[in-house]
């Protein structure tokens, strides 16, 4: 079915707060096991995921066919979250002499924590994530911000200069992409894959720093964020009297995530009251994982485990999360065999029935 130009937003909007959803699990969970020490390896998280979404952006193919400079780094932007904060859902750069100038309707992440309490590890996100991608694109870019405590009803200006190539040989790029339905897709996977990235860079900071330690307090992040996710899935079920078993999960995920350009299942699937039987062959955050070979994947598999765990626990408790085949262990597909076992019938795969409590 075609989408509509607003329901392509929709579908990539939902992405984007994730990564809000999970900086705040994120930022409790250091903050309680870790305290201030915790809080310096989270920002060093975000300033190494910061320098690998610059360098990924120079050497995407826009960015190799055009000088480098403040504008052409912006026609290479590549994610949803400055979309969704612009007017329009466009951006419009605008020039002040040397200086590319971008004005936000707020800044990206500050309306999901507005009803959230403290908005500190936003703040702390943004500056050391633009820190991390001026000095991944070149080292001659430096992006400039202030007023990273504004609520969510404040504007927000993003001020870009680049040394060593006037501003003026690049056009000020203010192309709509979602009006195109593959450009569209392209953000919207990009989307979820630095998603992914930031999951792995964060966990990475904190196992590099506090070994095992900082591993429980990564996955207690994950776990929660996955929860979150569950927990209002399961309000929903209640509140429309649905059962609390995979075919009431599979719809409201369905609802929720509306994404599905972004991921690609084969045709074996199996939804019932006590399975959920997919396989996935094409994953924007596996792609990424991927790009830093065993240990990339290794902290994938990290975030397939805990992730999955609480979007199916916290949804039914009696839940069991398992895979035959996962990208994160090598394989080419994921076959997700998620099951309720007391929910099980001889209807569902036989898989699933060997599990049924007897």
């Amino acid at each position: 079915m075609t989408q509509t130009r607003q329901q392509r937003i929709e579908s990539v909007r939902i992405m984007v707060e994730y990564n809000w959803m999970y900086l705040r699990h994120l930022y409790a969970s250091v903050c309680e096991r870790l305290g201030e020490s915790g809080i310096e390896a989270m920002k060093a998280g975000f300033r190494q995921h910061g320098r690998y979404r610059g360098e990924s952006i120079r050497n995407s193919a826009k960015g190799c066919a055009t000088p480098r400079g403040a504008a052409a780094f912006l026609q290479c932007w590549d994610t949803a979250e400055l979309l969704l904060a612009s007017r329009g859902e466009c951006l419009q750069p605008t020039r002040d002499g040397d200086r590319v100038i971008v004005q936000l309707e707020r800044i990206p992440g500050r309306e999901y924590f507005a009803d959230k309490g403290d908005a500190t590890v936003l703040q702390l996100y943004w500056r050391e994530l633009l820190t991390g991608i001026a000095a991944g694109y070149d080292e001659a870019l430096s992006i400039q911000t202030e007023h990273l405590d504004a609520g969510a009803d404040k504007t927000w200006e993003l001020e870009l200069t680049f040394n060593g190539l006037p501003s003026s040989q690049t056009s000020v790029d203010t192309q709509d992409k979602f009006s195109d339905p593959v450009t569209a897709i392209d953000i919207s996977r990009r989307t979820a894959g630095v998603f992914s990235g930031l999951c792995m860079h964060t966990t990475q900071a904190l196992m590099q720093r506090f070994g095992g330690t900082g591993e429980e307090v990564a996955r207690t992040a994950l776990y929660n964020f996955g929860a979150e996710r569950a927990v209002g899935m399961r309000e929903q079920a209640e509140r429309d009297g649905r059962t609390l078993d995979f075919n009431s999960w599979f719809d409201i995920i369905s609802e929720r995530d509306p994404n599905s350009s972004a991921w690609v299942f084969r045709g074996d699937t199996h939804i019932s009251a006590g399975v959920f039987q997919v396989t996935c062959t094409y994953c924007p955050m596996a792609e990424v994982w991927a790009e830093f070979g065993p240990d990339g994947l290794a902290l994938g598999y990290v975030y397939d485990m805990e992730v999955h765990r609480g979007l199916v626990e916290a949804f039914n408790p009696e839940g069991v999360v398992a895979w035959e085949k996962v990208k994160t262990r090598g394989d080419r597909v994921c076959n997700f065999r998620f099951s309720i076992p007391s929910l099980v019938t001889d209807d569902d795969p036989p898989w699933a029935r060997g599990l049924r409590n007897t």
